[in-house]
């Protein structure tokens, strides 16, 4: 293992700027055997006592394999695990309670589980761009409709004060946050250059930025939709779905091949993505088995109980309506 140039130049910026904004160690590195051109290269990142974790705000660990050039399955398959096995020393070395998340590009992780590293799979959509309204639900397309007519209009923009704006409305009306203040959206906007960090505003037809959209590129290839934020009174009129589709539109221009909207795990936030017509994809976490692996499989199995009962009973009840 050693820390070398990154083959994909987006991600030094924002290891910076997570060294920054979190106060973490990122450091890229390059797994590599002597005797192999081979190689996996990876973003880690390492809390203050050294262990791996995941810093806020990031999807996964940045995780390239670059095999030598074969069209030959065998040849690669090889070469993964090879790879993987000098990775694998690495994630044992800085390995705690946290869990090390892959890209949806990794698919093979059966090297980590035979080495006894516990695996949780999550999914995501992927958009192919450049991206046709008519993959989109008849739903989305007429909010975007509706959005037009009533003359809201979308654009790239570098003021981070509109973006921040619609974040924080977003924030108070669902309850959360983003962790993210002005200053952040311009340090990374100052780091990462139009090139690896493109903002989108949805404006309404008196000029007023309604919803944002926050889209990182670390690889020059594939789109990440980061975050997104709106103002409540305009939510009805489609300027999501206008802005979104504003996105897709310039980044196919831009030359990406495709965008992750980074996630689909929660029941509701997969029915609204879904309505794109992107692909379903899944990607791995992994992490060393501990003591605390007990009591969560305890808790899941009282979960899985409770759900069922809860299940059986309005099972039994709507059965009764139905006498």
């Amino acid at each position: 293992m050693e820390q070398l140039q990154p083959v994909s130049r987006g991600l030094e910026p924002w290891a910076e700027f997570n060294r920054i904004k979190w106060g973490c160690e990122a450091k890229i590195l390059r797994f590599q055997r002597e005797d192999s051109e081979a190689y996996i290269e990876s973003l880690f990142f390492l809390n203050k006592r050294g262990k791996i974790y995941l810093p806020p705000l990031n999807p996964f660990h940045p995780t390239v394999f670059q095999p030598t050039p074969t069209d030959k399955p065998y040849r690669l398959n090889r070469q993964w695990h090879q790879t993987a096995e000098v990775m694998i020393g690495e994630l044992l070395r800085h390995g705690g309670s946290a869990a090390y998340c892959f890209p949806p590009d990794i698919r093979d992780i059966r090297p980590f589980l035979w080495k006894g590293f516990k695996a949780d799979v999550k999914y995501t959509y992927q958009i192919r761009l450049p991206h046709s309204l008519e993959q989109a639900s008849p739903g989305i397309r007429n909010r975007i409709k509706k959005a037009v007519q009533e003359g809201y209009r979308c654009g790239l923009t570098h003021n981070m004060a509109e973006v921040h704006a619609c974040l924080l409305e977003t924030e108070t009306r669902k309850g959360f946050s983003h962790r993210l203040s002005l200053e952040d959206l311009q340090l990374a906007q100052t780091l990462l250059g139009d090139d690896g960090l493109r903002c989108y505003v949805c404006y309404s037809p008196s000029g007023e930025p309604v919803t944002a959209s926050v889209i990182l590129i670390l690889d020059g290839r594939r789109a990440l939709f980061w975050m997104a934020g709106s103002k409540t009174e305009h939510l009805s009129h489609g300027v999501v779905q206008l802005s979104q589709h504003a996105v897709f539109d310039d980044l196919a221009a831009a030359g990406l091949q495709d965008i992750d909207l980074v996630g689909a795990n929660l029941q509701s936030v997969a029915r609204s993505k879904s309505g794109w017509g992107g692909d379903l994809v899944s990607y791995y976490q992994i992490r060393l088995p501990i003591f605390k692996d007990l009591a969560r499989t305890s808790l899941d199995l009282l979960r899985f109980h409770r759900k069922k009962r809860l299940a059986i009973f309005q099972e039994e009840g709507s059965f009764g309506a139905r006498g």
